[in-house]
């Protein structure tokens, strides 16, 4: 197993989505990369590191998307001119995150979505 720097995880994320608050986000890209971390294999080498990041970038960022989702419209008036602030689609994030994890997958643990067996009486 690799150890997932939360700090290369908030650079790649701050990159994502075009802000350079560290300090706001510092935990939500710590707990994506304990996330990873966690679900990595246990012969994952040194070569899995670049993607792993990436990947607890991405689920950082939809993490972050879907909160801002979540807080409404950022807007002001001023006269006759309203300006209002280009939010990240959620469902782009999560195409973005599921890449991600798709690249991911053979340094990955198995989710377990899938069950083979038979059905019969």
């Amino acid at each position: 197993m690799i150890k997932i720097y939360a700090e290369d995880v908030l650079t790649r994320f701050s990159m994502l989505c075009g802000t350079e608050e560290s300090d706001t986000y510092q935990m939500l890209c710590c707990d994506t990369a304990a996330e990873i971390e966690l679900a990595e294999r246990a012969d994952c080498s040194e070569d899995g590191r670049a993607v792993l990041t990436a990947a607890a970038a991405a689920l950082a960022f939809y993490r972050y998307v879907l909160s801002a989702a979540g807080t409404g419209e950022k807007s002001f008036c001023a006269g006759d001119v309203k300006v209002t602030a280009a939010a990240a689609s959620p469902e782009s994030a999560r195409k973005l995150w599921k890449g991600a994890a798709d690249t991911a997958a053979p340094f990955l643990k198995d989710s377990g979505c899938f069950l083979f067996g038979r059905i019969g009486p």
